[in-house]
């Protein structure tokens, strides 16, 4: 009697009936075993005993309470008979009950259910591979490169200023000084060939000059009359030149 009961998890068994008939002598003995295996050790999970010894034929009709033990535990099942005799019509019935809940994770709605967390498969960090941190240490060298080379420029360029303003500078005197001699060697000149008046070369009594005439025409026949200073548009175009030199310094 292999596989007398379902294969469920949470199947118990709580009640053996069991009916069979018993020929034999009166005077013979026998007995008879209703067993069933125990799977999960030695020796028998259920087992009655029926002592037929001294006894005519006869029917039994038998109940036998369990404790709700594990309908996984119930093996193979048997009617032995032991002495002289037999057993005929043999029927054996099984009461047993289910515990839909016997495993809390195998419905929502039982006590003790707990949701299943998927499994989170293992993503490697893409930081960890050797190329992709050789190619950051690579682009982190280039940036450094790049500031360094930018801090080299700008230096540059602010060197580069300070000596222009400097050679402006320096040929701002330069011009001044050779200005300031051609003015005095061009009075020496004049001098000599007696082109200025007395009067140009003799010092004022007085540095104020009082005016006593009032010209209606706010000075335009002045203003007129007034030479220009040759002198003047030399400095002036002198300066220019300069500029231009200095300025072609720094195109090269």
């Amino acid at each position: 009697m292999a596989n007398i009961l379902p294969q469920q998890a949470g199947l118990t068994v709580d009640n053996v009936f069991y009916r069979y008939t018993a020929i034999k002598d009166t005077e013979s003995d026998m007995v008879v075993y209703v067993q069933n295996k125990d799977t999960q050790g030695e020796g028998y999970i259920f087992r009655s005993v029926d002592d037929w010894s001294g006894l005519p034929s006869n029917t039994i009709v038998k109940s036998v309470p369990l404790a709700q033990l594990l309908g996984s535990r119930f093996g193979d099942g048997e009617i032995l008979v032991e002495g002289q005799g037999r057993v005929d019509d043999p029927l054996i019935v099984y009461s047993y009950r289910y515990d839909p809940c016997f495993n809390p994770q195998s419905d929502p709605s039982c006590e003790g259910y707990m949701p299943q967390i998927p499994e989170i498969p293992d993503v490697e960090d893409p930081l960890s591979s050797d190329y992709v941190q050789d190619e950051i240490d690579r682009k982190a060298v280039m940036a450094n490169e790049e500031e360094e080379r930018e801090d080299r420029e700008r230096i540059e360029e602010d060197d580069s200023n300070i000596d222009e303003e400097s050679l402006e500078e320096l040929l701002g005197i330069a011009m001044e000084s050779a200005l300031a001699a051609s003015d005095n060697v061009m009075a020496d000149q004049l001098s000599v060939m007696n082109a200025l008046p007395p009067s140009y070369m003799t010092a004022l009594p007085s540095t104020t000059y009082n005016e006593t005439i009032t010209l209606s025409d706010n000075g335009a026949i002045i203003k007129s009359l007034v030479p220009t200073n040759r002198t003047r548009r030399m400095s002036f175009a002198q300066d220019k030149l300069h500029n231009e030199l200095i300025q072609s310094q720094f195109k090269r």
